[in-house]
């Protein structure tokens, strides 16, 4: 098969009966399930140990614009109406949670393929704070269940992410071994394997060591903790420091949690080294910032020689062990020999609110050509490098794709 255009980044919502139908009977009543807020008759996602329900918004949803055509003008007049009226589930993209409507809707947006992600707003705070752990462990499972059925409806356009579980490296390995044999082929980290949620540990060396034999790639979207539920904040800039004092409350350092630390982290602590075949994806972390922070981290190490053991610069791990999802990054594609052809993926963020569906395709691909890219390295960052990362199959291209 030939494509035009691989998503590296899509996303689900989780649909509102997911754990009520499929969590053992003794969990039922405890786990994730959906509400409706009383203020703005929104739905929200709420859970034991939950004091502060995850409500449905900008994260969960492209709006509908009337005869889906896109619409920036009414799209911004409904983010508007959004404080008094809250987002429900009759309003979401059917494809959102029905692999078969999800296919109908990424053709329309002129998508051959694309890697799934979970809700990240939804249910993933609640589950990782959640203090019963058994309990924990078996949402994570039943999510997974899910995303393997999700991707048997259409595996030739879906890759999707296994969601692992942050209750311990036990649980991470023996569900990276479960959803390995499932089909899934791919793995999104909600904490450190070892369920850290500040620093890379020992005990991950096993889940490094795995992941490399399996060849599968290790996705960080973002970050750890999203600004949702116990830890939310308005959006706003008081919010962030709303969301963090929140966080701070509870014992977490959410800062500590984001992709740029996280790729630090486990360059400091020599991860890259120890598993040169591992493969690290910063999902919608966007590019354009890498050529700076690479050029400075390896400008602090040839400083502080001394307090660097390793034997490869941070820029020399990047271009081995790291690759890099973006939604709109003009200065990303402006800058993608500093950066590196082979390092970028695109991915359009559907269905979420980022998403310019259903026009994603023409954005993307005018976004490369105003940079000035070549035909096969759009090719590259449109779809190929994805198809490499993720092992999707693909026939020889009729260009050649050069990386630089």
């Amino acid at each position: 098969m030939q494509y035009k255009a691989i998503s590296a980044d899509g996303h689900i919502n989780e649909p509102p009966e997911l754990w009520v139908k499929n969590l053992p009977a003794k969990y039922r009543d405890r786990g994730p399930h959906v509400i409706e807020t009383k203020k703005t008759k929104g739905h929200a996602w709420i859970m034991e140990d939950q004091k502060r329900p995850s409500v449905m918004g900008f994260s969960s949803m492209y709006f509908k614009s009337q005869g889906k055509r896109f619409d920036r003008a009414s799209l911004i007049e409904q983010f508007k109406q959004m404080k008094n009226r809250g987002v429900r589930y009759d309003d979401l993209f059917p494809g959102s949670y029905d692999p078969h409507e999800r296919v109908k809707e990424i053709i329309e947006d002129k998508i051959d393929a694309e890697v799934i992600f979970n809700g990240v707003g939804t249910v993933w705070n609640g589950l990782k704070l959640m203090r019963d752990k058994e309990l924990a462990l078996a949402c994570f499972k039943v999510y997974n269940d899910w995303m393997v059925e999700f991707q048997e409806a259409a595996p030739e356009r879906f890759r999707c992410n296994a969601t692992l579980p942050t209750t311990g490296i036990e649980d991470c390995m023996a569900e990276l071994e479960r959803c390995y044999d499932m089909g899934l082929r791919t793995v999104q980290l909600e904490a450190y394997p070892s369920g850290n949620f500040n620093d890379p540990t020992p005990a991950d060396e096993q889940f490094w060591a795995r992941a490399v034999e399996m060849d599968i790639p290790v996705n960080v979207h973002t970050m750890f903790f999203f600004p949702y539920g116990d830890i939310g904040g308005a959006i706003t800039a008081e919010g962030v420091t709303e969301s963090k004092q929140r966080a701070k409350q509870i014992g977490l350092d959410t800062d500590a949690g984001t992709f740029p630390i996280i790729l630090w982290r486990m360059m400091q602590t020599g991860v890259f080294e120890r598993h040169p075949g591992l493969k690290l994806v910063g999902s919608e972390v966007q590019c354009g910032w890498m050529p700076y922070y690479m050029e400075r981290f390896d400008e602090s190490v040839k400083r502080n020689r001394a307090d660097w053991n390793l034997p490869m610069l941070p820029s020399e791990y990047f271009a081995r062990n790291v690759w890099l999802v973006y939604i709109e990054d003009e200065l990303g594609a402006v800058n993608r020999y500093n950066i590196g052809v082979d390092k970028i993926m695109w991915g359009p963020d559907f269905p979420h609110s980022s998403s310019a569906w259903p026009v994603d395709f023409e954005l993307g691909l005018e976004i490369l050509q105003r940079a000035g890219a070549t035909e096969s390295e759009i090719e590259r960052i449109m779809w190929k490098n994805c198809a490499d990362v993720f092992n999707i199959p693909y026939d020889d291209p009729k260009t050649i794709s050069v990386a630089a």
